[in-house]
């Protein structure tokens, strides 16, 4: 008869927080995208093959990420937990996912927030503009 293997380091900080969070295993694994049961071979490490036999399960780096930002955990635990290439990927998620929000906040601007913007960036940035006719048309320069 086999024990059942212990959680990875990862799968003990994913399930931490998740608890931390307050959330069910099912709901954590709803906003992952993946299934309950996945949800659980990730976590614990492995799945039952047949009575009393388990197989190690790990699951890729983008699962793994994405799970991790369910519940909070952050890239540098996944790191410290020994999945670097997870806490890579979370990175990767993380920066994009920043930079779209950026984008939508950027699109929602009228007009003469968008120019107030953009003359803000073009002075941090030493860009002078100026106006260059009466249609309000500006040419840029150094």
């Amino acid at each position: 008869m086999s024990d059942r293997p212990e959680p990875p380091p990862w799968g003990n900080a994913i399930t931490t927080a998740r608890k931390r969070a307050g959330l069910s295993a099912r709901e954590a694994a709803r906003r992952a995208g993946i299934s309950e049961g996945r949800w659980r071979q990730i976590t614990g490490g492995y799945q039952v093959v047949s009575p009393d036999v388990y197989a190690q399960v790990r699951g890729p780096a983008a699962t793994v990420a994405k799970m991790a930002a369910v519940v909070g955990v952050t890239p540098e635990e996944l790191r410290t937990a020994g999945r670097a290439d997870a806490g890579q990927e979370l990175a990767r998620q993380q920066q994009r996912s920043h930079g779209e929000e950026m984008l939508e906040r950027v699109r929602a601007l009228d007009t003469s927030q968008a120019r107030e913007l953009l003359a803000t960036i073009a002075m941090q940035l030493g860009v002078r503009l100026s106006a260059s006719d009466e249609d309000g048309e500006r040419t840029y320069g150094t």
